[in-house]
C-alpha cells in the first residue's frame, strides 16, 4: 500500500494506492482510493466502478512481446533506431514542466483544480514515483511517473511534447512514449513484480463517443494487457469539501454505486 499527501489550503488530502478495499483514515479531510479491487460497502465512502488494463508480468517476456500489437512493436524497435534512450528519475522538472503543458493544452482539471489549487507538487512526485523519460539526443519528449508496491506497478502520470511540437515530431514522440512502456515492463519483471497496471481506461460507451478516449484506449490495450475492472472510492470528512465534490460529481455526470 502507498499512501500519497497533498496540502489542498488547510485540508490534508490523501491517495492511497495498492489497497484491496477502502479504509477510514484519521488525520486527513479527503481520502481517495483510486483502484481498488473490491466492491465493498464502507460507510461514508462513495464508489465509483471503473476499468484499466492489466498486463500479466508472470509471462516471460518473449510472450509478452509478441502479444503486442504489431504497430507498438514497430513504434518501439524505430525509436530505438532513431537513438530514443529511456532514463529513470532524469531531469524531473523538465518533465513536470512537459506535464503542466500538457495538461493546459488539454484542457484538463482534477476535482481540487477546479477550485484553482494546482496539481501534485514536482516534489511530492519526486517521493512516491519512480520516472521514465524518453531522452532524444538531449530533447526529453515525455515520460511516465509509475507507482508501486511489492506485486504491482501502476502508471500514475503521464505526458508528451506531443500537443508543444510539429506534426512531423508526432510519431516519434509515439513511438518514444511505447518504448518507455516497454522498458517499465522489462524494469517491473527485473523487480519481480506481478502486474502491469496501465492506469485506466474510459468505460467503452464513452470511447465509441469520443474518437480521443477510443484512441487512448486502444493505445493501452495495443501492449497486451486484458480489460479488469476496479472501484475508486472517495471520502471527505470536512462538510465543505462533501459538499464540493457532491456538485463536482453531479456535474460531470458521474453516478455513484
Amino acid at each position: 500500500m502507498q499512501v500519497i499527501n497533498k496540502k489542498i489550503f488547510m485540508f490534508n488530502v490523501k491517495e492511497v494506492h495498492f489497497s484491496e478495499n477502502p479504509f477510514d483514515i484519521e488525520g486527513c479531510d479527503f481520502v481517495n482510493f483510486p483502484h481498488c479491487k473490491n466492491k465493498v460497502e464502507v460507510k461514508g465512502f462513495f464508489c465509483h466502478k471503473k476499468f484499466t488494463s492489466i498486463l500479466d508480468l508472470t509471462q516471460d517476456l518473449d510472450t509478452i512481446w509478441q502479444n503486442f500489437h504489431t504497430n507498438t512493436r514497430r513504434g518501439i524497435r524505430r525509436a530505438e533506431r532513431e537513438g530514443v534512450k529511456i532514463r529513470i528519475n532524469y531531469r524531473y522538472d523538465q518533465f513536470f514542466q512537459i506535464y503542466k503543458n500538457f495538461r493546459e493544452k488539454k484542457g484538463l482539471k482534477s476535482y481540487f483544480e477546479v477550485f484553482d489549487v494546482g496539481i501534485y507538487p514536482l516534489e511530492v512526485m519526486k517521493k512516491n514515483g519512480t520516472l521514465f523519460v524518453a531522452d532524444n539526443n538531449g530533447e526529453i519528449l515525455g515520460g511516465i511517473i509509475f507507482l508501486n508496491d511489492t506485486s504491482r506497478i501502476e502508471g500514475w502520470i503521464g505526458a508528451t511534447k506531443r500537443l508543444e511540437s510539429e506534426k512531423e515530431h508526432h510519431v516519434l514522440i509515439s513511438c518514444a512514449y511505447r518504448l518507455i512502456i516497454w522498458e517499465a515492463i522489462k524494469y517491473a519483471k527485473e523487480q519481480g513484480l506481478k502486474e502491469f497496471d496501465f492506469g485506466g481506461l474510459f468505460p467503452e460507451n464513452e470511447a465509441e463517443k469520443d474518437p480521443a478516449k477510443k484512441g487512448i484506449n486502444s493505445f493501452k490495450l495495443s501492449f497486451g494487457g486484458g480489460v479488469t475492472s476496479h472501484y475508486s472510492y472517495e471520502k471527505s470528512y470536512s462538510k465543505i469539501l462533501y459538499l464540493a465534490n457532491l456538485l463536482y460529481h453531479l456535474n460531470k455526470g458521474i453516478r455513484w454505486q
